[in-house]
């Protein structure tokens, strides 16, 4: 996955908006990092889960970040400050770790771009050390719930999205997944986003450019309709009329001792 540049801050200004950082927020009270930890992050992206993860290590931990695109592992390493936080890129099918490494092992919104999930947790599963734990979050995009005064419309323009990644329905499959991988399976939470309003950086809004770079790159839609689509959620935030909902499973997983 490559981003030229105003997609990278694009992306960055989402994960930097309320929304994920509540997220955020929210998987780091469930993985609970303990100083001296070793941590992987699968699908670091832009940096900010790793950054913090390493700030709860403490300079006795280890804490990588793995991305596949090149740009993000270089945009992280910029910002990186940290000597015991590294950043490489890397295929979430065939991670470049001894077995039983890690501590805790971490991926927030990847697994559903992985074409061959099953091996992306079969590889968790193998760097992961025995009694060690982690959390692998994902959406199911048919769960979005996004108002509109042209439904049709609506259902269209998501429909035509659904195949930006691999599996949009990932999480109704992926109990028995980590289980197949011999992960055990300890709970599944669910964090939820509503945008009443479309706030600077609410995930609502920043959603949208991504939704219509997507679908201008496979001309699956008119781009006179994809832009009709666009506006219309300006205007109805300016009539006070905006609703957008999604939400994402936080699966808790382990290996057994």
């Amino acid at each position: 996955m490559e981003y030229d540049d105003a997609a990278a801050e694009r992306l960055e200004a989402v994960y930097l908006g309320p929304d994920i950082i509540s997220q955020r927020e929210d998987t780091l009270q469930r993985i609970a990092v303990q100083k001296g930890e070793r941590v992987l992050d699968i699908g670091s992206g832009p940096g900010f889960l790793t950054a913090e993860i390493a700030a709860q290590t403490g300079s006795n931990g280890k804490v990588v970040g793995v991305d596949i695109s090149q740009q993000m592992v270089e945009r992280a390493s910029q910002r990186n400050e940290c000597e015991w936080l590294s950043y490489q890129c890397a295929d979430a099918t065939a991670l470049p770790f001894e077995e039983d490494y890690f501590d805790v092992v971490v991926s927030t919104q990847v697994a559903e771009y992985v074409p061959d999930v099953d091996a992306f947790l079969s590889e968790a599963q193998r760097v992961l050390k025995p009694g060690g734990r982690g959390l692998i979050l994902a959406t199911d995009w048919e769960g979005v719930c996004w108002h509109s005064e042209h439904p049709d419309r609506m259902e269209k323009i998501l429909k035509a999205f659904a195949p930006h990644c691999a599996n949009s329905k990932l999480p109704r499959t992926l109990t028995a997944r980590l289980r197949k991988a011999g992960l055990v399976f300890d709970d599944v939470s669910y964090f939820s986003i509503v945008n009443v309003d479309r706030y600077e950086a609410c995930y609502g809004e920043g959603l949208v450019p991504f939704i219509v770079a997507y679908l201008k790159g496979q001309n699956t839609v008119p781009e006179q309709e994809l832009q009709a689509w666009a506006e219309e959620q300006a205007a109805l935030d300016a009539r006070g009329e905006h609703f957008f909902s999604t939400g994402r499973f936080s699966f808790s997983i382990g290996k057994s001792a």
